[in-house]
């Protein structure tokens, strides 16, 4: 299975601490955020990986190299221009045909298992499948509702927190079929949860969510960086 890892973002809200490092490459747990989806992809099948870069793109290049480390193959484009979830995975698009791919934010830390997110979208042969996560505050993060079989019926990207009609966010992890890759709208920047799956979901193209066993932890400020690294810290050895 392939893969394409996003992680050509700024960190513009974590500038204190990425002006010299992208945030895939910030420390939590004494490894790099990048380390942890990377060994995520390989222990899920994965062995082809693509990653898109722009802020401070020799950190992860040198960090990453090939990919050997993991059982990856990796492969990079350098974005001169950010162009969005979407349009980097469009950048991607001829090495992607044929079989469905997992899309990963690099930026994130997951706790989780991906083999129930790919299963259930083989089996119902969806065009998307969204990794789901149940929180109390959902400020600031993709919200889905799904009816009773798992498909989307509203995708909502940071509604206004009077305006929030769900306790499921969007955890960054997609798994995706070739047949996405023309229903990308052709713009820059093209962003999945702006652009993407809400107007699919909208049309009715299968669009699923599942709501994952475990955690996904955004890095997006200072305070929501700190807050996980003093977990890790309190972690038992």
């Amino acid at each position: 299975m392939k893969a394409v890892v996003l992680a050509a973002g700024k960190g513009t809200r974590l500038q204190s601490v990425t002006a010299a490092l992208p945030k895939p490459m910030l420390t939590v747990g004494g490894r790099p955020v990048i380390d942890r989806v990377l060994s995520l992809l390989s222990a899920n099948g994965v062995r082809e990986v693509f990653i898109n870069l722009h802020h401070r793109k020799e950190a992860i290049t040198a960090y990453c190299g090939k990919g050997e480390r993991w059982g990856l193959r990796i492969r990079y484009a350098v974005e001169p221009e950010l162009l969005g979830t979407a349009g980097a995975v469009r950048n991607f698009g001829e090495h992607l045909r044929g079989a469905p791919f997992f899309v990963v934010y690099g930026d994130n830390y997951l706790e989780c298992d991906l083999s129930d997110l790919s299963d259930f979208h083989r089996e119902r042969e969806a065009t998307a499948t969204i990794a789901l996560f149940k929180k109390d505050d959902v400020t600031g993060c993709g919200v889905v509702e799904l009816d009773p079989d798992g498909r989307v019926i509203r995708f909502v990207e940071k509604p206004q927190p009077e305006e929030a009609f769900s306790n499921l966010v969007n955890g960054g992890v997609y798994v995706l079929s070739p047949s996405i890759l023309p229903l990308i709208p052709d713009r820059v920047p093209c962003d999945f949860g702006h652009d993407v799956l809400p107007a699919l979901a909208a049309s009715g193209y299968p669009v699923y969510g599942v709501v994952m066993k475990g955690a996904v932890w955004a890095i997006d400020t200072p305070a929501l960086y700190q807050k996980l690294r003093d977990r890790m810290a309190n972690e038992p050895a």
